[in-house]
């Protein structure tokens, strides 16, 4: 996870869905619910965390890391609004009416990837989110800090650990109130396509120890 990528890049350095509708009606985007929850006042570095060893459990003890707590992960397509005009004819009493109809149709614009936690995000701290995705044969890693080892982009990490071919796509993270949110645009990644085996992970800006883990069965597809 963000130690292997630590270890990969030291080695690289050594060497339109468009909705169908009637006039005048705008798609609505279906709500979007959180793809992981993860327990509040757990991050301790105990609770499965530490080197990701051993039973996931939730101790709230000792104090909790609130800079580094994660409560939810959200993947969450974003929309914009086309508006075009079409020219429609009716029948009123046997004659043929034509008028210009206003259509506003919602379509999918990237996506946003969306880390919220206890208090907010800070320079002692890296945040990372995993998934699988069709374009990497590992992990595709959002990741964001602004310590030593600072980082903020979107990678892919090679399931061979030898491996320094490290993709990158488009999109960066800001920090918004208690959450680091990544932000990605448009075709960086196909409309359809589905994010699987997802989890993040926080950790002290060294990137050890890792201070707080969370994962969930549910996927996302792009652009849904």
């Amino acid at each position: 996870m963000r130690t292997n990528k630590l270890r990969l890049l030291t080695l690289a350095a050594s060497i339109g869905v468009v909705a169908t509708m009637l006039p005048g009606q705008a798609a609505t985007p279906a709500a979007a619910h959180p793809q992981i929850t993860d327990a509040t006042g757990d991050a301790n570095a105990i609770n499965n965390q530490g080197f990701g060893i051993g039973p996931d459990v939730n101790v709230s003890a000792p104090a909790d890391d609130a800079n580094a707590d994660i409560t939810s992960v959200l993947f969450a397509t974003k929309f914009k609004t086309v508006t075009t005009t079409k020219t429609v004819t009716t029948i009123v009493k046997k004659k043929k009416v034509t008028k210009k109809v206003t259509v506003k149709t919602q379509v999918p614009d990237g996506f946003t990837v969306t880390m919220n936690l206890s208090a907010a995000p800070d320079a002692n701290h890296a945040y990372d989110v995993y998934a699988t995705h069709p374009l990497c044969d590992g992990q595709i890693d959002f990741t964001y800090s602004t310590g030593e080892l600072g980082l903020n982009e979107i990678d892919c990490i090679p399931a061979d650990p030898t491996s320094t071919d490290i993709a990158s796509f488009g999109g960066e993270a800001s920090v918004v109130g208690n959450s680091v949110v990544w932000t990605v645009p448009a075709g960086a990644f196909a409309n359809g396509t589905s994010f699987s085996e997802l989890s993040a992970q926080t950790a002290t800006a060294a990137l050890t120890p890792i201070m707080d883990t969370a994962s969930g069965s549910a996927t996302y597809k792009v652009g849904s």
